[in-house]
């Protein structure tokens, strides 16, 4: 609905006030800054019980520690991730902002974020994949009665052809949640800044 009102003032002969612009697209109530910003905060605060939970349940040792080492480069990467995303979202609320290079920074910046998301989730699971198996290969060199080849090649083929079936899934999954949670929002973005420019060259 904000948006309909945004279209019909941008055809206007006097373009909306900034002021206007940052009350319908980013105060009015579930406009679409803001549904993209509560589920960015959704994710920050959902984001501490997934990293917590495999800790709690793994045991000791080197896996562990492993896990804690990719985790903390994880979220070294994912709270940059999400600062920018936050800051991005907040910029586009300022109200010297002009109403199509609103929507053109905001579409542009986070297809930009969103694209980066969606790379580093695809790319987690093979590399934790690569660490897991390094794990049990070292493990089973270091038996006293020497490795047991067949055992690994099982292991190794069964991780691996496990892993591809999981890796489908991800990214299925991760195509779906991201069009979910941003995608959809930034679709009906770009789809209104399409109808101003239409109606700018008709004026």
């Amino acid at each position: 609905m904000e948006l309909d009102d945004l279209r019909r003032q941008w055809q206007q002969s006097e373009p909306a006030p900034p002021a206007s612009l940052a009350h319908m697209l980013g105060k009015a109530p579930l406009g679409l800054i803001e549904r993209m910003r509560r589920n960015a905060w959704a994710e920050i605060i959902a984001a501490p019980v997934f990293v917590l939970l495999p800790l709690l349940l793994l045991p000791g040792g080197l896996f562990r520690w492993l896990y804690i080492g990719v985790m903390v480069v994880l979220v070294a990467i994912m709270g940059a991730y999400y600062a920018r995303q936050l800051r991005l979202l907040r910029q586009m609320e300022q109200a010297e902002v002009s109403i199509k290079g609103h929507l053109q920074v905001l579409c542009a910046g986070l297809r930009q974020l969103l694209l980066f998301y969606y790379r580093l989730t695809i790319w987690t699971g093979p590399l934790t994949l690569l660490v897991v198996l390094g794990y049990y290969l070292g493990h089973e060199l270091a038996r006293a009665a020497g490795p047991r080849w067949p055992l690994i090649g099982y292991v190794a083929g069964a991780t691996l052809l496990l892993g591809v079936l999981f890796q489908l899934g991800v990214i299925r999954f991760t195509h779906w949640y991201l069009q979910r949670l941003y995608g959809r929002h930034l679709d009906r973005l770009e789809s209104q800044l399409r109808e101003l420019n239409e109606g700018e060259l008709t004026t």
